[in-house]
């Protein structure tokens, strides 16, 4: 967004659209309405700049339209600082395009937080946003890992993790993470790798037939192993590693370590000649003796 005055970027500054050039405040991240009828106007006065208050019509020819700065600075501290945790949770809910019931739910668990005293001043707006949509969007059934919502938001996923697995629980939300929607998962990336149904099928099978074994926490790297399994049980390979690991924004080595766990659960050296639906009813009869 560009400035009106003088084309500047418009940027937010301590709550308020402002523009880095000429200092211009077009507008406020909050809900001004206690001073509909007075803004805050910027003449120009040959080279010089100054501010004037301005009762009356909203379009005024030649001026840019101000909120009044009073209505932040008349705020106390929290206030403000709520305004602004405010605006960090509605960028989270526009990445991802969620709808207003998320927006109402989101903002009753922060409300909720805030009164438990859960928050801390080591836990930056953002973090605190981006670790409410992450739970948000778990408990809608988006089908997002945790190193997508952490590239998305450019949070650490560590510490995105960390926050969400705390407020959920304080919140008595725990079990968004305890019941992930893998066929969805799965299939998004399949997807992306073009892979058909039969392929999507396999990577589902062998996930919930392991899970059954030795469970574990569907997150990027596993998926990627799993589905690096199911493409060596192809006649040919058609899709490596390196382009696997790329897809699920994971490193190689833990896709490869993956690999190895999954052959070590089955306990076969390789896939060699061998389907998925072979090893599955092999290791079934097997274990039935």
């Amino acid at each position: 967004m560009n400035c009106g005055e003088c084309k500047g970027d418009i940027v937010d500054i301590d709550g308020e659209w402002s523009c880095t050039r000429c200092g211009l405040v077009t507008g406020n991240v909050m809900d001004a309405s206690l001073f509909e009828s007075e803004e805050l106007i910027r003449h120009r006065d040959g080279s010089n700049l100054k501010l004037g208050s301005h009762i009356g019509k909203e379009k005024i020819k030649g001026a840019a339209r101000l909120r009044r700065l009073a209505v932040m600075h008349s705020l106390s501290k929290e206030q403000r600082l709520m305004k602004k945790a405010e605006f960090y949770m509605n960028m989270v809910l526009s990445e991802f395009q969620l709808s207003d019931c998320a927006k109402k739910d989101i903002m009753i668990y922060d409300s909720t937080l805030r009164r438990k005293g859960v928050f801390t001043t080591k836990m930056t707006l953002e973090e605190r946003a981006g670790a409410l949509g992450y739970i948000i969007l778990k408990e809608y059934g988006q089908e997002y890992t945790l190193k997508e919502v952490s590239e998305i938001l450019e949070l650490s996923s560590k510490r995105l993790s960390k926050l969400a697995k705390l407020y959920a629980r304080h919140l008595s939300k725990s079990y968004v993470f305890s019941n992930p929607n893998v066929s969805s998962l799965l299939e998004k990336f399949c997807l992306k790798l073009d892979k058909n149904r039969a392929f999507i099928n396999n990577c589902v099978n062998l996930y919930y037939y392991l899970d059954k074994i030795e469970p574990k926490q569907p997150n990027s790297a596993y998926l990627s192993g799993i589905v690096y399994f199911v493409e060596t049980t192809n006649p040919t390979i058609t899709t490596y590693q390196s382009e696997i690991a790329s897809t699920f924004k994971v490193g190689l080595t833990s896709l490869k370590n993956n690999y190895k766990k999954i052959l070590s659960v089955l306990n076969i050296d390789n896939t060699f000649n061998l389907t998925v639906n072979d090893i599955i009813e092999g290791i079934r009869c097997e274990r039935k003796q």
